[in-house]
């Protein structure tokens, strides 16, 4: 019997064109400020709700299916995007990351996923949701990083309607991820 093929795979709400330009000015500011941080492309940038890892290749189906459902009964969610932060903290930055509030509608977004991925029995991160978008990621100390972040910790880019669910394919290559979209649904439910 042949190998099983293995994907890896993560669920995501990509980000209009609109928030993904103020994104970009944004990261522009914070590369002058903080040189020598790999910033990730703009147009790359998504909110992931679950980062799935290798997965065999018949579960995508039968996730793109549970999506489905998902869509037709989950609202749009309407973002705002602000105040720029870094995990594990703003002066030791390994990630930099912009801020988003989905509200509850979010919450029972991601609910109603980690829901269905534990019927069909599919890993997902056990760790608390944090929304937020990662702008760049740096494995050295950044010196005087805390200082310079601080000056950015309430930067508005406004908000934004997120209606695209989407199971990406992630290939891992020389110049980083390639984001394949397999899986696309609208949320269509009524909002609260």
């Amino acid at each position: 019997m042949p190998p099983m093929t293995k994907i890896r795979a993560f669920i995501a709400l990509p980000l209009p064109e609109a928030t993904l330009r103020i994104i970009a000015k944004l990261q522009q500011e914070l590369a002058t400020a903080l040189p020598g941080i790999r910033w990730v492309k703009p147009g790359t940038i998504h909110l992931t709700l679950a980062f799935l890892g290798d997965i065999a290749e018949d579960s995508l189906e039968k996730l793109g299916t549970s999506m489905l459902s998902i869509g037709g009964l989950q609202p749009p969610v309407t973002a705002t995007f602000s105040g720029v932060g870094a995990f594990p903290s703003r002066s030791r930055p390994r990630v930099v990351w912009l801020g988003l509030n989905g509200g509850n509608t979010l919450s029972q977004l991601h609910g109603a996923l980690k829901t269905e991925l534990d019927i069909l029995q599919l890993p997902i991160d056990d760790r608390p949701f944090v929304p937020h978008l990662t702008l760049g990621r740096h494995r050295k100390p950044v010196p005087g990083a805390g200082r310079i972040l601080d000056s950015f910790s309430d930067r508005d880019c406004g908000s934004a309607q997120l209606d695209q669910l989407v199971l990406y394919e992630s290939r891992l290559g020389p110049r980083g991820a390639l984001h394949l979209p397999r899986h696309t649904v609208t949320l269509s439910g009524p909002q609260p």
